[in-house]
């Protein structure tokens, strides 16, 4: 009965190690292959990816809100600034139709968040009213709140016939030009002298991280913008000579998003695992032969046939 006993003991032990084996391979592959399928989001897309019908109209004051950069006379005392409502979360597609007047620029202010994938596809076309006379060519990028005002600034500039030369920009360190110049979001969501350009991006966190000193802390807001002007940046088109129309079309998509802790969980895998496997093979190996096992004693069949013909002789 003891060594019953005694032989299920090592197979739970020998069951309980090989679980632990595998829940520590599975907690170390896992995370990985997650985010493997997570980066597999595409940051480009063609332009047939906006499935989006043009009858899908935009709500206006919900969706977005647009500003013309001629007409962008919001201060804080103005009637206009304080009728403006605040804008829901983008979470539905819609298509819109802009007007880009010649030496200006255009743009659409939306809530973005995390969760969705925003796919985004832009055409540049004449406006009939006042065509240009060559090819209907812009920009368009992404703008965050902060470098929206940059951008602003810097066409008041451009108009007052005060602006930045390239000469002066290039004197400015790199890493200074972020206070002088706007920048598109991540620095890579700027599509210039383009006809039409299709792109999606995706938020990896919901701005909770930034502290606001006067209430509660608002979604992240971003700006599409559509630049018919010569701006600073020297790779931008110059402008066209009349007017544009931009078709807009706005795909939002379900986007799987990871736990936080996951990043904590990569991060940590390695030193954890550089404690944890050494300890295990030392307990493997100061465990081995411990166990004293108790065998029982059998007669060998000759010595018995043996031993009981010499006790019949001696009888």
């Amino acid at each position: 009965m003891c060594d019953r006993l005694g032989l299920g003991g090592v197979e739970v032990k020998l069951i309980l190690n090989r679980l632990a084996a595998s829940g520590f391979s599975i907690g170390l592959i896992a995370p990985m292959i997650a985010i493997m399928i997570v980066s597999a989001t595409p940051v480009l897309a063609s332009s047939n990816d906006c499935n989006v019908e043009p009858s899908t109209g935009i709500d206006w004051d919900r969706q977005a809100h647009e500003y013309n950069l001629d007409n962008n006379d919001y201060y804080w005392w103005d009637d206009n600034w304080e009728q403006e409502t605040e804008l829901y979360s983008l979470t539905s597609d819609f298509y819109a139709e802009i007007n880009v007047p010649r030496n200006d620029g255009t743009a659409l202010k939306m809530e973005l968040v995390t969760g969705y994938s925003y796919t985004f596809c832009i055409e540049f076309h004449p406006d009939p009213q006042n065509p240009p006379n060559m090819t209907a060519k812009g920009d368009a990028y992404i703008l965050t709140s902060g470098n929206w005002g940059y951008y602003s600034s810097e066409y008041d500039a451009y108009k007052e016939g005060w602006g930045m030369p390239e000469e002066v920009l290039n004197w400015v360190p790199v890493e200074w030009r972020d206070l002088a110049v706007f920048l598109p979001f991540r620095d890579t969501h700027a599509y210039e002298n383009r006809e039409s350009v299709s792109f999606s991006t995706a938020l990896d966190n919901d701005n909770s991280g930034w502290i606001s000193w006067f209430g509660e802390n608002s979604d992240a807001e971003y700006y599409l913008v559509f630049d018919n002007w010569n701006n600073s940046r020297h790779t931008d088109a110059n402008g066209v000579d009349g007017d544009m129309i931009v078709q807009v079309w706005v795909d939002v998509e379900d986007r799987l998003t990871l736990p936080k802790f996951t990043a904590y969980l990569i991060v940590g895998i390695l030193p954890i695992s550089c404690v944890v496997i050494p300890f295990i093979l030392h307990s493997k190996y100061h465990s081995t032969g411990a166990d004293v096992e108790q065998e029982e004693v059998q007669m060998v069949p000759l010595l018995e046939t043996a031993a009981s013909s010499r006790d019949d002789i001696d009888d």
